[in-house]
C-alpha cells in the first residue's frame, strides 16, 4: 500500500482525490444551479467520484474484516483454553470415578471374605504373549510378594510371575504356567486348572484330572480349592463350557471360561494374605520372599 501512494499512479489518484474533494466543496457553497463549465466538469470528475466511492467503500470493508478476524482469533484462543480446562476437569472425574470403583469392589470383596488382605493395583503394560499377561504398578515395596494371587471382584486372574520394587508381571490362569486347585461349587468334583495356547487363543483355560464319574456338567461353577495353600479358598475361577473324556479314558476334562475379565482388565487386587497362605502344605518356593525378574515357573495348588 505504501508503494502504491509512492509512485506516480498514486500521487494522480492523490490528485484527483483532491481535486474531486474541492469541487464538491466549492458546488456545497455555491448552491443553486449550476454553470454550463460547472456541468462540464461535473461530467468528467463523475467517474472519479464512483472510483472515490468504491476505494472509501472497500477501506470500509477491509477494517471491518480486518477487526472481525482479530475478534474471532481472542475468542478461539478462549474457547482453546476453556477445552483445556474441560479436559483437564473430565481426566480427574474419570480417575476420581476409576478409583471409587476400584474402592466399591475391595469393600464388595472384603465383605464377601473379611480375611483377605487386599492391595490394588493398576494395569500399566500388556505383554505381546498368547496368555494376556501384564504389568502392574506394584512392587515389593507396596509389600506384594513373589506368588502372591491376582483377582479381580469377578473372580480369580492369576499370580504374580516376577516382581520388582515397584512393578510387578502377572502370569494368568489363561497360561500353562498357572496351576490352580479347583473344585466345583454345586457337585463337590475336583480337578486342576491350567491354560493350553489353543484354548488362550478363545480366553478359555482348561480343567483336567477330573474323576472319570464326576458329576460335572456345563454351567458348574468352580472355585479355588485353597489345599495347598498357593491360593485362598473359595475364589471364583470360572463357569464350565463343557465336559469330554481324555484321550486314555481314565478321567475328564473340561473347558472353562474364567469370571474374570482378563483381557480387558485394568485394574486388579494383589492378595497379600489370606488363611493358610504360610501354610505346611503350601508348595511355593522357599524363594519366594525374593525380589526377581526371571521368567516365571510353574505354580499349582
Amino acid at each position: 500500500m505504501r508503494e502504491f501512494f509512492s509512485g506516480r499512479r498514486g500521487r494522480l489518484f492523490m490528485a484527483a482525490v483532491a481535486l474531486l474533494a474541492g469541487i464538491m466543496i466549492f458546488s456545497a457553497r455555491s448552491g443553486g444551479l449550476q454553470t454550463l463549465p460547472e456541468k462540464l466538469l461535473s461530467a468528467l470528475l463523475y467517474p472519479f467520484q464512483l472510483l472515490s466511492q468504491e476505494v472509501s467503500d472497500s477501506f470500509t470493508e477491509f477494517a471491518g474484516v480486518f477487526f472481525d478476524a482479530k475478534e474471532n482469533y481472542e475468542e478461539n484462543i478462549e474457547l482453546r483454553e476453556e477445552i483445556t480446562r474441560l479436559r483437564e476437569q473430565l481426566v480427574a472425574y474419570q480417575s476420581l470415578e476409576n478409583e471409587n470403583e476400584r474402592l466399591r469392589e475391595m469393600l464388595e470383596i472384603r465383605q464377601e471374605d473379611p480375611q483377605l488382605q487386599l492391595t490394588d493395583a493398576q494395569v500399566i503394560a500388556r505383554t505381546p504373549d498368547n496368555f494376556q499377561s501384564f504389568t502392574i504398578d506394584r512392587g515389593s515395596m507396596d509389600g506384594i510378594s513373589l506368588y502372591d494371587p491376582v483377582i479381580t471382584a469377578d473372580g480369580l486372574v492369576g499370580y504374580i510371575g516376577e516382581l520388582g520394587s515397584v512393578t510387578a508381571r502377572v502370569v494368568t490362569i489363561l497360561s500353562p504356567e498357572c496351576n490352580v486347585g479347583a473344585v466345583s461349587s454345586d457337585t463337590g468334583d475336583s480337578g486342576n486348572v491350567t491354560g493350553t495356547l489353543s484354548l488362550s487363543k478363545d480366553g478359555l483355560t482348561r480343567m483336567e484330572l477330573i474323576a472319570r464319574d464326576a458329576e460335572l456338567q456345563p454351567g458348574s461353577l468352580l472355585v479355588t480349592a485353597g489345599l495347598s495353600g498357593s491360593f485362598p479358598e473359595g475364589i471364583l475361577i470360572g463357569t464350565v463350557k463343557t465336559v469330554d473324556l481324555e484321550e486314555n479314558g481314565i478321567s475328564l476334562w473340561a473347558t472353562v471360561e474364567p469370571s474374570a475379565d482378563i483381557s480387558g482388565a485394568t485394574a486388579v487386587f494383589v492378595v497379600t494374605d489370606y488363611p493358610g497362605k504360610d501354610g505346611e502344605e503350601t508348595e511355593q518356593p522357599s524363594e519366594q520372599q525374593e525380589e526377581v525378574s526371571i521368567p516365571a515357573v510353574g505354580h499349582g495348588e
